[in-house]
Formats: structure tokens, sequence, C-alpha cells
């Protein structure tokens, strides 16, 4: 960058030119000694993003895997029972379980309404928000 400015337009600058001039190829040289550290840092950003979107995609199928695994299967309740709300799961590892239980017997309870296991697994989804668990629902 500093090779763009002359000579001539340091000497306009009176008797602070030659300072500025070297305050400018100073702090161009540090500028430049920052870029390597900061792309690094920047390429180590896109990693961790990466690993983390690995560890949901993982942890999402280990959630399913669950839900499906501890299914009950058979007949359905009769009609007229009403399912509690299910809250929303943010993927905290002690809500877990509890999150598994409520699905499995909220979809049990309705099994007519779910025509096959990829309407259960995004029923399922459909009460992850926030935390770790968007990331899940999300991919």
């Amino acid at each position: 960058m500093s090779h763009q400015l002359t000579d001539e337009y340091w000497e306009l600058l009176g008797p602070n030119g030659p300072f500025l001039c070297e305050l400018f190829h100073n702090q161009s040289q540090q500028l430049a000694q920052l870029q390597t550290p900061n792309n690094a840092l920047h390429d180590r950003t896109l990693e961790a993003q990466s690993d983390i979107t690995d560890a949901a995609a993982k942890a999402t199928s280990a959630v399913v895997q669950a839900i499906l695994t501890n299914m009950p299967t058979g007949s359905h309740s009769p009609r007229g029972v009403k399912v509690a709300n299910l809250e929303y799961f943010d993927g905290s590892r002690d809500k877990a379980e509890q999150f598994v239980q409520s699905i499995c017997i909220a979809i049990t309870m309705q099994l007519d309404t779910f025509a096959d296991e990829r309407m259960k697994i995004l029923y399922a989804l459909s009460f992850m928000h926030g935390g770790i668990a968007q990331v899940w629902a999300e991919n």
C-alpha cells in the first residue's frame, strides 16, 4: 500500500511528513503481520462450525433412533383421548429422556395421525426449539 504513495506526497505534508510516512509503514507492516493469524483463526472457526453441525446431526440421529426404539407398537388409544401439550425441547441433556418419553406417549396415543415413521420424526422435530435442539431440527 505504501508503494502507492510517492515521496512527493509525504513531502507535501510538511515537517510531519517523514513521521507520518514512518507511522504509515509501521502500521502497514503490523497489519500484514496480523492478517496471517486472523486468517488462521477464521479457518479454525469454520472448522468448529462444521464440527458442531456434524455433532448436531449425530445427536439428532441418536434422539430419533431412541424415539423409534422406545416407541410401542400395536393398537392405539380410543378416540377422544386428548394428548397433553408437549414442552419444547432445547437439547439439554437433563431433559432428553423426558422429551423422548413424552414424544413416545403422544405418538402412541395418536397412531392413526401418523402415516409413517417420517411423520413421527417430523412431529418430534417440531418440538425442538432453542439451544442445540434448534440446530438438530434445522438439519
